[in-house]
């Protein structure tokens, strides 16, 4: 379940609380006065109603933007999801030892790959300084966000880390991979040490890696990513792409 259905859950009974008033005051108007007062009784009714719909269906901005970011995470798992019949295998939002949380662990013939998932608004451009975002009809609301170098190389060095020490396969360095499910006219890009690549392009880019890794090797570095002693996925989607 979803941050916005537990909050909705959790705020319930508050907001009838709020909204009671009103409806205690719609019904005695309606059942005991005449006319324009019974009038009076469905509109006050009405925005009392109209009230408890809106506050249920405006949650804080912190839960829209994790809403935002796991219709993101969840659009990169059905972009990776053809590439099974190729060999490939990915595991989602991992809890990573040493990492924290880890949006995609990717493994296949063309390596590893840690992908990190974003749902921008906006265009978006990659260069040296950063990744730039130039909303469509702002184009004055520019915004520059730096390359998160550091965060993606610590879960990179983890992810290396685990897979080499429970297996007898020679891993490649994972590449550290944003996927960008905005519009991104570059396609593919890099900066700071990371690939941006568009989210509808995400597959054929994968396909197109030099070959790195047998699918004897593939195999059984999936099993480990897999292992319930690495990862827990928070939402329990552990399977193959």
């Amino acid at each position: 379940m979803n941050l916005r259905r537990r909050w909705q859950r959790r705020v319930l009974g508050r907001l009838f609380l709020v909204v009671l008033p009103f409806l205690l005051v719609a019904g005695v108007l309606t059942l005991l006065a005449d006319d324009w007062w019974r009038w009076s009784g469905g509109v006050v009714f009405g925005m009392g109603l109209a009230l408890f719909v809106i506050a249920l269906l405006t949650p804080p901005q912190h839960i829209e933007n994790w809403n935002v970011g796991a219709d993101g995470e969840r659009r990169t798992a059905d972009a990776l999801r053809p590439l099974t019949r190729s060999g490939w295998h990915a595991a989602h939002d991992l809890d990573w030892p040493g990492a924290g949380n880890v949006d995609h662990v990717v493994l296949g013939p063309g390596g590893v790959y840690v992908l990190d998932s974003k749902a921008w608004s906006g265009v978006i451009s990659v260069d040296e300084d950063g990744v730039t975002s130039t909303p469509k009809d702002d184009p004055e609301g520019v915004r520059t966000r730096k390359h998160q170098r550091r965060q993606q190389a610590h879960a990179g060095a983890a992810v290396a880390r685990a897979l080499a020490a429970r297996s007898n396969v020679p891993v490649p360095a994972p590449v550290p991979v944003m996927v960008m499910w905005a519009p991104f006219p570059q396609r593919v890009a890099s900066g700071g040490g990371i690939t941006y690549v568009a989210g509808d392009h995400l597959a054929d880019w994968l396909l197109s890696r030099p070959r790195k890794l047998s699918r004897q090797q593939v195999a059984q570095l999936a099993a480990i990513v897999s292992d319930d002693l690495l990862g827990t996925p928070i939402n329990a989607d552990r399977s193959s792409v």
